[in-house]
C-alpha cells in the first residue's frame, strides 16, 4: 500500500507587501504545499485586495487582521488564521515571511522531499537563513527577487543564525509564532530537532521552545538539505518601506529600533553567489502568468506596484 502524501501547509502574516506577494505565494506553491494561509495586517497598499483576489482563484486562503495597539500582528494574525480555519488537521506546519523563500537541497527540490529526509521520531525540521543582499540593485523595480538578488552572505556568519521550522502535528502546541510553534501539549517527550546537516537534539521542556528554536549559535548554522532565502534588506528605498512599516514581530505602536542604518549595511554587503533557487525559475514563470491570467490578480498585481512605486520615491 501507498504511504499517504503528509498534508504541508504554510503560514504567512504580513503587512504592505504587495508587490512581493504573487512572488511569494507562487514560489510556494510550486514548491508543494499543500495549503497556503495569509494575514493582512491594517494593509494600506493593496496587499489585502491582491490576497483577496487569489483567495476568490483558489490559490491562498486570506484572513484579515485588524490589530490592537499593544498585539503583535504577526502571533495576532497566526491565532485569528487558526480560530477560523483547521491548521491543525496538518501532518506539517512552516511559517515564513514575504521576504523568505524556501530553497530545498535534496530530492526533486520540494517541500515533501524536504520532510521526507526527516525520520520518524523526528518533530520538527530546523532551517537557517542564508541572509542576501542588494547585490548591485539600487533601487525597487518589479519582478522577482528570487531572480533579482544573487548575493548572500557566506554560511557562518551572525545574519544567517535566525531559524525556520517545519513542525509535525501543529495541533499539540498552543500557539503559532513567526519562528515555531510553541506551548507544548502533546504527551510525546522529548521532542527531537533536525537540523539541516541532519544532526539532531532534544528539546529541553524546561526552557522555552522559542528561545531554542530562535537562534543558532553560528557553528550550528547549516543549509546543507535546505535554508530559507531571506531577502532582508533587498535596495535601500525599499528597506526604508520596510522600516516605516513597523516590525510584525513587535507590539502594534511601539517605536521600530531594530531596523536601522546599521542593519542595512550589514545585510547589504553579501558577496557569495547563490543562484540555487534559479532552478525554480521556470515553474515560477509559469505559475505566475497563470495568475496573472486572472484579470483580478492583474488589476491588484498593477494597483500594488503602482502604489509601492509612489511609496519608494520618496526614499531615492
Amino acid at each position: 500500500m501507498t504511504e499517504a502524501k503528509p498534508k504541508i501547509y504554510l503560514l504567512s502574516s504580513i503587512r504592505n507587501e504587495g508587490p512581493f506577494l504573487l512572488e511569494f505565494v507562487a514560489h510556494h506553491l510550486v514548491l508543494g504545499f499543500d495549503r497556503i494561509f495569509i494575514a493582512s495586517n491594517d494593509c494600506d497598499d493593496g496587499s489585502a485586495g491582491l490576497l483577496s483576489a487569489l483567495d476568490a482563484a483558489g490559490y491562498v486562503t486570506h484572513v484579515k487582521n485588524r490589530v490592537k495597539p499593544g498585539e503583535i500582528p504577526q502571533h495576532e494574525g497566526y491565532r485569528k488564521i487558526r480560530a477560523a480555519h483547521d491548521i491543525d488537521s496538518a501532518d506539517w506546519l512552516m511559517m515564513l515571511d514575504a521576504d523568505e523563500f524556501l530553497n530545498v537541497h535534496v530530492g526533486d527540490h520540494g517541500v515533501d522531499a524536504l520532510v521526507a529526509e526527516a525520520p520518524e521520531d523526528v518533530d520538527v525540521i530546523a532551517l537557517n537563513a542564508a541572509t542576501f543582499g542588494s547585490g548591485g540593485e539600487a533601487e525597487w523595480r518589479p519582478g522577482p527577487v528570487t531572480g533579482m538578488f544573487h548575493y548572500r552572505h557566506e554560511t557562518a556568519h551572525p545574519v544567517n543564525a535566525p531559524v525556520k521550522t517545519l513542525s509535525r502535528r501543529p495541533g499539540d502546541y498552543k500557539k503559532i509564532h513567526n519562528h515555531s510553534l510553541v506551548g507544548y501539549r502533546g504527551t510525546k517527550l522529548p521532542l527531537r530537532v533536525m537540523r539541516a546537516d541532519g544532526s539532531m537534539f532534544d528539546i529541553d521542556h524546561e526552557r522555552p521552545i522559542w528561545r531554542q528554536l530562535r537562534n543558532f549559535p553560528v557553528k550550528r548554522i547549516s543549509h546543507g538539505m535546505a535554508q530559507y532565502n531571506h531577502y532582508a534588506v533587498k535596495t535601500w528605498d525599499s528597506y526604508q518601506a520596510r522600516r516605516d512599516r513597523g516590525r510584525g514581530a513587535a507590539p502594534k505602536g511601539e517605536e521600530n529600533l531594530r531596523h536601522d542604518d546599521a542593519y542595512f549595511t550589514e545585510r547589504a554587503m553579501a558577496a557569495e553567489r547563490d543562484d540555487t533557487i534559479l532552478r525554480y525559475a521556470p515553474a515560477l514563470a509559469l505559475k505566475m502568468e497563470e495568475m496573472l491570467g486572472d484579470g483580478s490578480i492583474r488589476r491588484w498585481q498593477e494597483r500594488t506596484e503602482e502604489r509601492y512605486r509612489a511609496r519608494v520615491a520618496s526614499y531615492r
